[in-house]
């Protein structure tokens, strides 16, 4: 288990009871309202693989004019991440390119409804799922190192939000996309080292400490 290490300082989160969507989770973390809060780490995923890796959350947000970064690998360009952007919910490498439709997916945000969106790494190709559907695809090479939460890289813009089991997992060559989505979406470590056979890194939301 890995946790965030530095607050963004100035604002504030709430840990809210009840609510969460994720299978087993009690708790989820909301940025919403005046005073947004990220997280970020420096360095801490630089030893993630940039093949065969994958991570997911599961996000809601109350309108589109909450956009901003949920997961971000890094805080270098060709960073993966996972947001809320002007047409739905979005999948990109930071200050390169779109992983699936530009400014996200038409149609994907409902307000208040929770999601799970994921990134897999597969065999040099990176591949965006929102609710375990593919929404596009990427060949890019990440960059893996300073990970953020509910914050851009910058930290100019904050996600204005809910966000539930951020996970990180890898997983060996010719892996079933179904048993990676189900390793990001369920809580007990036991169950996701048998479908893929070990973990490398996990993060998870609920268990964050500052």
């Amino acid at each position: 288990m890995r946790n965030f290490i530095n607050e963004i300082s100035g604002a504030t989160t709430t840990v809210v009871s009840g609510g969460a969507i994720a299978p087993g989770s009690t708790a989820y973390l909301s940025t919403a309202g005046p005073g947004n809060e990220g997280w970020y780490s420096g360095g801490l995923f630089n030893g993630l693989a940039t093949d065969n890796f994958a991570f997911g959350v599961y996000a809601k947000a109350s309108s589109l004019g909450d956009q901003g970064d949920i997961f971000t690998l890094g805080g270098s360009s060709g960073s993966f991440k996972l947001h809320l952007a002007p047409n739905g919910w979005a999948a990109s490498a930071h200050n390169v390119g779109w992983i699936g439709p530009d400014s996200g997916v038409t149609g994907s945000f409902t307000a208040d409804t929770w999601v799970h969106l994921a990134l897999i790494r597969s065999e040099g190709t990176s591949t965006f799922y929102i609710n375990g559907a593919s929404q596009g695809t990427y060949g890019g090479v990440p960059v893996n190192d300073g990970p953020h939460m509910s914050v851009a890289p910058g930290g100019a813009v904050y996600f204005d939000g809910g966000i539930d089991e951020a996970r990180v997992v890898t997983f060996t060559s010719g892996e079933s996309t179904a048993n990676v989505l189900s390793a990001l979406q369920v809580p007990e470590p036991g169950s996701a080292a048998l479908l893929l056979g070990g973990i490398a890194t996990m993060l998870g939301i609920r268990r964050r400490r500052a």
